[in-house]
C-alpha cells in the first residue's frame, strides 16, 4: 500500500508530485505539489483519509471545490483543478506564497511595527473587491449563484510576499441558487459569525459584510472583537452586538472611518452596507492609492518577515 502524503516527502499523486507538507486543517492536508508539465508549484489541498467517509465534511469538501471552479478573479484563490484518485479527493489551486492576514497581525504585534492604516485599509479594500466578485458571480448559463463565503476571517486571508491580498477557502460556502443556507447550521469560525447566524436566522451576503467588518475593525485597532469567554459566552456577546466604539481604542481613526466600521457591524442586516462594493466606496476616501498599494505591502512584508522572504526569493530562481 503506497505511503500517504502525511507519511512521506515526496510522492507521486495522479498528475502531481507531492513535494511538502504545508499545513493542515480539521479537515484536510495542502501541500506543495507540481502538476506534470506546469513550470509552478501549486497547493494541493486533500480530504483526510479518516474524514473521507464523513459524509458531511465530504460534501463541504465537494462543494468547495465547485464553487473555487466557478470563480475567476485576482482577489480570489485560483483553483485550477479538482477530482478523485484512489478514492482520495483533492483541490488543486494557486500557492500563494506568503502568510496569512492572521499570521500578518500577530508578526505586526509581535515585532511592534503596526500595520500602516493606509497598508491597512488597501488590504481591506481588496478583500471587499474579492466577496464582491464572489457575491455577484454567476453560473455558466449566466444564473446568479448568490454565493456566500461564510467564513471571512484572517486566517482566510492571505498576503503574498509581493504584495497582493487574495480571500480563499470555501469550505463552508453556500450557493443560495441551490437553496436556502441552513440557519441551523452556524458555520465558520465563532469569532467572525453575524448575528443572525449565531441566532439561526437565515443569511445571506450581509453576513459576510459584518465579517468583513471584524477584520477591518481588528486590523485598524490591533483588538480583537470577539475572543474572550467559552463559545456560549461568544455566541452571545456578537447576538447583542457588544462592540466598543473604535476611536475609544485608537483615537487617531477619524469619526468618518469610525462610523464606516460601525455599520458594518450593525446588528441587523438591512443597517450595513447592502454589498461589499458599497462598504469598498464608503472606505475609499480614507486612505491613499499613493500608500497602499501592492509595492507598499510587498516591502512591509519583507520587512516583518524578512527571512521567509528571503527564502521564497531564493525558491523563485528557475529551476533549469
Amino acid at each position: 500500500m503506497a505511503a500517504s502524503p502525511e507519511e512521506k516527502k515526496t510522492l507521486q499523486f495522479g498528475d502531481y508530485t507531492v513535494v511538502e507538507h504545508l499545513g493542515e486543517g480539521g479537515m484536510c492536508h495542502v501541500f506543495r505539489a507540481r502538476r506534470k508539465g506546469d513550470s509552478q508549484d501549486c497547493a494541493l489541498k486533500m480530504l483526510k483519509d479518516e474524514r473521507r467517509n464523513d459524509e458531511q465534511l465530504r460534501d463541504l469538501f465537494l462543494t468547495e471545490a465547485d464553487i473555487a471552479l466557478l470563480l475567476d478573479h485576482p482577489n480570489l484563490i485560483h483553483t485550477f483543478d479538482a477530482g478523485e484518485v484512489a478514492g482520495r479527493y483533492y483541490i488543486a489551486m494557486e500557492l500563494v506564497e506568503g502568510r496569512t492576514l492572521g499570521q500578518v497581525m500577530v508578526r505586526s504585534q509581535r515585532t511592534k511595527v503596526q500595520i500602516p492604516p493606509d497598508f491597512a485599509l488597501y488590504m481591506l479594500s481588496e478583500i471587499l473587491e474579492g466577496l464582491h466578485a464572489l457575491h455577484t458571480a454567476v453560473g455558466k448559463t449566466g444564473r446568479p449563484l448568490g454565493l456566500i463565503h461564510r467564513d471571512v476571517t484572517p486566517q482566510n486571508i492571505f498576503v503574498s510576499f509581493d504584495g497582493r491580498v487574495i480571500l480563499g477557502d470555501f469550505g463552508v460556502a453556500h450557493i443560495q441558487a441551490y437553496g436556502a443556507a441552513d440557519p441551523n447550521q452556524a458555520l465558520g469560525k465563532i469569532g467572525y459569525l453575524a448575528p443572525e447566524a449565531v441566532l439561526g436566522e437565515e443569511i445571506d451576503r450581509r453576513a459576510d459584510i459584518f465579517g468583513a467588518g471584524i477584520v477591518a475593525y481588528e486590523i485598524l485597532t490591533e483588538t480583537r472583537l470577539f475572543e474572550s469567554g467559552t463559545d456560549e459566552q461568544l455566541m452571545q456577546a456578537i447576538a447583542e452586538v457588544r462592540i466598543p466604539r473604535p476611536r475609544s481604542i485608537e483615537p487617531w481613526l477619524s469619526k468618518g472611518l469610525e462610523n464606516a466600521l460601525m455599520k458594518a457591524l450593525a446588528k441587523k442586516p438591512k443597517d450595513r452596507y447592502e454589498s461589499a462594493e458599497a462598504m469598498f466606496y464608503e472606505l475609499e476616501p480614507f486612505w491613499s492609492k499613493q500608500l497602499g498599494n501592492p509595492h507598499a505591502i510587498a516591502a512591509y512584508m519583507a520587512g516583518i518577515f524578512r527571512e521567509e522572504v528571503k527564502e521564497w526569493r531564493a525558491r523563485s530562481v528557475p529551476r533549469k
